[in-house]
């Protein structure tokens, strides 16, 4: 499994036979799996790295250190066996992972605020610009200084939430004014998605939205520390290049435009954001594989054309070589416009394997080359194994990898190919081929992290893809060439015409009523038991592949939770949603956590809009309470103190957003502003009249990321 182990003079593979004699069928299995070592590494870093994440406590940097330097001692040590050492191996390489992970996690350590709002003046040099849909913008940037903190309080990074109608900030400046902050958010639901954990690793400790106008610091004499004359560079290009777009465009082709080039897509509007997720063309707007694939292929294929009409050159050069070094450059001035987002590093890397391969005269298109694109991100960042496109990216590249080797082994698209008649549908069905298994390949990723599946998906790519891939980008890249020389517009008619032919196929394509499935949670067993399989299959031979089919069974058949709560109760204590007799969640009227119910709803696999689960007769509310039905339980969530005698006397679960002082025997569960505060939202399941409550910092408050330890 792992090649370069063979090669160790202390420890040859083929003199130890006393481990064949010993343990035959063991090794006999060993010996079947592949000697190509990268991929496995990959595999067997990244079980290293979800055992931290997974951990009820935090790890100890010093046992850790002292536990890895054990074992790579026992490793160095002479005279094992060919078994012994290829488990050890294992073990190491494991708990290089597992290091790795831990190493990250508190190399990125910031003091975290409080976690109620306060108000605060603020100080912070601008790195990262977020336009939001309904006219907001997001800044973040490296924090100055604050008020009623101490240096050793202060986060090393904040993010503020402001309106779009004010002066609009760059990268590099320092900008001041009043805002709400409070530390970042956990997870909505106990097991959900953790905010806080993300921006954890980005070193914000701290966000909320301005309660002042927003304005530079012009007085300051705090140097920022990213003021870098590349990344001031950067800013500038990408400011001219929107300047451009904006001038030759008109909406909603300038916001795709942005979206697409700059990566920039808070300004799409909100229909046509809503068309394209449930199109399945989402994908689309974050900038990643597909994008740089294209970009650098077109930009490839135009310098290896242009090269071959000198014949002189192309005869007697490697011309070939030429373009992917060309290509190579194209696509890193996309990487640094794009925002450089970790999607877009990502398909960066993979891009510059693969020209790397082209120029070094090796095979391109190679699960090996993806294992070690992989292997480099999951060294330098292996918090990305958790993220939802780190996911998804590699599932996709991986299956579309087998599927093209699978196609150079059999070819079962011969005939399209030999005949020149048929050959725009041999490309055809390969684009649509190729959007049909990076679908399938992403699906239990999708559904983990969105609680959601576009049927319709495969159906928006097959007519989407050819446009984005044939028309859309190269005219992107066409208009960015033609920019220097002032003719951008040349190409930004094209361009225009190809992002209106996409909005209307995500249009059409989402018009199918419903066009999305809502699936709701799934397990995290299930995910992992289908991605073991989906490796069992790709990188193994008989009589391994043979496992997977009865994995993949298991996987379908623990797929969903085994029951569904009765109660979600927010963190602030006023909010909740209970379900009725009837099986549907029902919520408070009101406008206020639009946001959590929405993702509740999602949770649970109704497709309904937030809206439609509130002023419901299932819930009897006044100026005092609301109360209502679950599981033969009476919940109330109280809105005044002075109605407490009452809801006391008849409530089975009573929640409320303030401390309770005075005496309530009667309720079996009291969740107030003390409780919630410090264990986060609640799901609460009632079966056969016996209550079980799950917390979402249960797990949470014992790590680093939560800032309830040091």
């Amino acid at each position: 499994m792992l090649q370069w182990l063979k090669k160790s003079k202390n420890h040859s593979w083929t003199t130890e036979t006393q481990s064949i004699d010993r343990h035959p069928q063991i090794f006999n299995l060993l010996e079947q799996i592949p000697s190509n070592n990268i991929p496995w590494t990959v595999i067997l870093l990244s079980i290293g790295i979800g055992i931290y994440f997974s951990l009820p406590f935090e790890g100890d940097l010093t046992i850790t250190a002292l536990l890895l330097l054990v074992v790579l001692v026992i490793w160095l040590v002479p005279n094992k066996s060919s078994l012994q050492l290829k488990i050890i191996s294992l073990l190491l390489i494991v708990l290089l992972g597992y290091a790795a992970a831990l190493f990250r996690t508190h190399s990125v350590k910031t003091p975290l605020l409080s976690s109620s709002s306060k108000s605060y003046h603020y100080t912070m040099a601008v790195d990262t610009i977020e336009p939001l849909q309904k006219s907001r913008i997001r800044y973040s940037g490296t924090l100055l200084a604050l008020s009623k903190t101490k240096q050793q309080q202060r986060p090393i990074r904040l993010r503020i939430r402001t309106t779009d109608q004010g002066p609009r900030f760059k990268f590099g400046d320092v900008v001041c004014g009043r805002t709400i902050l409070k530390r970042p958010n956990g997870p909505l639901i106990p097991g959900g998605y953790d905010f806080g954990k993300a921006l954890w690793f980005k070193q914000i400790g701290g966000t909320g939205f301005t309660i002042s106008q927003m304005k530079i610091c012009r007085n300051t004499n705090t140097v920022a520390k990213n003021n870098n004359p590349l990344f001031t560079f950067i800013a500038t290009l990408r400011n001219a290049i929107a300047t451009r777009i904006d001038a030759h465009l008109s909406e909603p082709k300038r916001s795709m435009a942005r979206a697409l080039i700059l990566g920039d897509r808070g300004r799409i509007k909100e229909q046509d954001l809503i068309a394209l997720r449930n199109a399945g063309l989402g994908h689309l707007l974050a900038i990643s594989g597909l994008h740089m694939a294209v970009f650098a292929g077109t930009i490839f294929f135009l310098a290896r054309a242009a090269l071959a009409l000198f014949p002189i050159y192309a005869q007697k050069y490697p011309i070939k070589k030429w373009a992917a070094i060309i290509a190579l450059f194209g696509g890193t001035v996309y990487f640094l416009i794009s925002g450089q987002s970790i999607p877009t590093q990502r398909a960066f890397l993979m891009i510059n394997i693969l020209f790397a391969a082209i120029i070094l005269e090796r095979p391109a298109l190679t699960l090996r080359n993806v294992a070690l694109a992989a292997l480099v991100i999951l060294i330098f960042r292996p918090d990305s194994l958790l993220s939802a496109g780190f996911q998804m990216s590699f599932a996709a590249v991986t299956a579309l990898v087998v599927a093209y080797q699978f196609n150079l082994k059999y070819q079962p698209l011969t005939f399209f190919a030999k005949h020149n008649w048929a050959r725009p549908f041999y490309y055809l069905s390969g684009i649509w081929m190729t959007s049909l298994i990076a679908t399938l390949a992403t699906a239990p990723f999708a559904i983990y992290h969105f609680n959601q599946f576009s049927y319709m998906g495969p159906v928006g790519n097959m007519l989407a893809i050819p446009i984005f891939t044939l028309l859309l980008m190269p005219a992107a890249v066409l208009s960015l060439a033609l920019m220097p020389f002032g003719i951008e517009q040349l190409a930004m008619i094209p361009l225009g015409i190809s992002i209106e032919m996409l909005l209307s196929t995500a249009h059409w394509t989402s018009s199918f009523d419903p066009a999305i499935l809502s699936i709701g949670k799934i397990t995290l067993s299930s995910v992992i038991i289908f991605t073991f399989a989906a490796l069992i299959l790709f990188f193994t031979r008989r009589p391994f592949i043979y496992l997977a089919i009865p994995l993949i069974i298991i996987a379908l058949a623990t797929a969903r939770p085994g029951e569904k709560p009765a109660l979600y109760v927010g963190s602030t204590g006023d909010i909740i949603a209970l379900r009725g007799n009837d099986g549907q969640l029902y919520a408070p009227d009101g406008r206020k956590s639009k946001f959590v119910l929405q993702n509740w709803l999602k949770a649970d696999g109704d497709p309904k809009d937030q809206s439609e689960i509130r002023n419901s007769d299932k819930l009897i509310c006044d100026e005092s309470a609301c109360s209502g039905q679950t599981a033969n339980k009476t919940v109330t969530l109280l809105k005044n103190i002075d109605a407490l005698a009452e809801e006391c006397e008849r409530a089975d679960i009573l929640i409320y957003k303030h401390s309770i002082t005075r005496p309530c025997p009667n309720p079996e569960l009291i969740l107030t502003k003390t409780e919630l505060s410090k264990l986060g939202p609640h799901t609460i399941y009632i079966k056969d009249g016996k209550t079980r409550v799950e917390r979402a910092n249960d797990f949470r408050n014992n790590r680093i990321w939560s800032g309830t330890i040091k």
